[in-house]
């Protein structure tokens, strides 16, 4: 790779080549990847088959997940003194901290990619970074407004007004905020549909996607700090993947939207909110899709698992009585518009690698992730989800910098 020269080292006709990686460059990060994988291995870890980034090193019992240039490490006292002096015999480090449920020498608090980690008697409280929630409420001007709202979006009737483009000043600002919704729901699956409408509109915003951020900001305002509680619990033997379809919900191109919630025993450990890529011709074949969607998710947590040596089985729940019966079975049947791409799932299902349950729609946990709903049902699924509602801010979250 060839470089401009800085100033003070030009010289006419001349450039620089480059003998390392360069920040910013395409090789930078794989030969960054190369180089810890090389580390790691070197000191006895073996990297993840699902997941290269999950490494664990069998004798001393060390877990190790990367994250960019961010290691996360699980493992006994020793272990992680031992870690500590091989990787500073290799690179400049800096040493966060310890995350227990309590001690000397350990935290019960830490920052970890923005997020905070707490440890204490009730369990483990991951909690999503508020500064996001916070820079949409005041990029809306609703610092000062009393008007708050108990959901984050609501079903309108669209008219012509609404149907205006945005002008290409407000456009920017639409975007810059919705992208900021759209990290911070990550963390949040108590927005994630309304985020996914309003990203939707990214490309050609109008005023009604604007009065629907604006519902989101008067949302966060009051809802600005969440925390998911991972309470002890014995180690659970299945995942169990909620899923749920809203089909044809979208008016104007008749797409269905798939939802679904994998819970392992109490705890949350991904949920989603998406619009089908294909547009479904009944509600069994949209809701058989968001069940594909949610086995493929379930699959790919479970190989994940296994690189932690953890086995479990997984249960994939529906309140479609039609969608269950088209995985339960074998071939197409009258159905003959599915693509055939789209029926893996029957075969996990005959050898019962997947199991398939029927539930009813009002015990769906799944049910706040496909349409916009009123605060009970949203506040069921946070229940239900173990998320809570905190005021004021973490000791350790980070200031608020527009």
């Amino acid at each position: 790779i060839f470089v401009k020269l800085p100033p003070e080292d030009s010289a006419p006709g001349m450039c620089g080549k480059l003998h390392k990686s360069m920040y910013g460059t395409r090789d930078a990060a794989s030969n960054w990847e190369d180089c810890y994988m090389d580390f790691a291995k070197g000191i006895g870890f073996e990297s993840g088959m699902a997941s290269p980034c999950v490494f664990k090193h069998r004798t001393r019992r060390l877990w190790l997940t990367v994250h960019g240039d961010d290691f996360t490490l699980l493992g006994s006292d020793v272990d992680l003194d031992w870690f500590e002096s091989k990787i500073k015999e290799e690179f400049e480090v800096k040493i966060r901290g310890r995350l227990g449920p309590g001690g000397k020498e350990e935290d019960q608090s830490i920052r970890i990619l923005n997020r905070i980690i707490e440890w204490n008697r009730e369990g483990v409280w991951y909690e999503a970074d508020q500064r996001h929630a916070e820079i949409i409420v005041k990029e809306l001007d609703l610092e000062g407004n009393r008007v708050k709202s108990e959901v984050p979006g609501e079903k309108v009737t669209i008219n012509e007004e609404d149907e205006e483009e945005l002008p290409p000043g407000e456009v920017k600002k639409y975007q810059a905020l919705v992208a900021r919704a759209n990290y911070l729901a990550q963390d949040r699956s108590d927005i994630q549909y309304a985020v996914k409408e309003l990203c939707r509109k990214m490309s050609c915003p109008t005023r009604g996607s604007w009065k629907a951020l604006v519902k989101l900001g008067k949302y966060l305002k009051s809802h600005s700090r969440y925390s998911y509680l991972y309470q002890y619990q014995d180690l659970p033997k299945e995942l169990t993947i909620w899923t749920d379809t809203d089909y044809a919900g979208c008016k104007i191109s008749r797409k269905s939207t798939s939802g679904g919630v994998v819970m392992w025993g109490k705890h949350i450990i991904k949920s989603w909110s998406s619009t089908q890529s294909v547009i479904a011709l009944s509600s069994g074949e949209a809701e058989y899709y968001g069940m594909v969607k949610g086995g493929s998710v379930g699959l790919g947590i479970q190989s994940v698992l296994k690189d932690f040596e953890i086995e479990v089985k997984l249960t994939l729940k529906s309140d479609a009585s039609a969608a269950i019966a088209i995985a339960s079975r074998r071939g197409l049947g009258k159905v003959r518009h599915i693509e055939v791409c789209q029926l893996w799932l029957q075969e996990k299902v005959r050898s019962e690698a997947i199991k398939v349950v029927k539930v009813g729609t009002a015990e769906n946990v799944a049910d706040a992730m496909t349409k916009y709903v009123g605060s009970e049902i949203l506040k069921k699924h946070l229940r239900e989800t173990n998320q809570l509602l905190l005021e004021g801010r973490h000791r350790l979250a980070p200031a608020t910098e527009c």
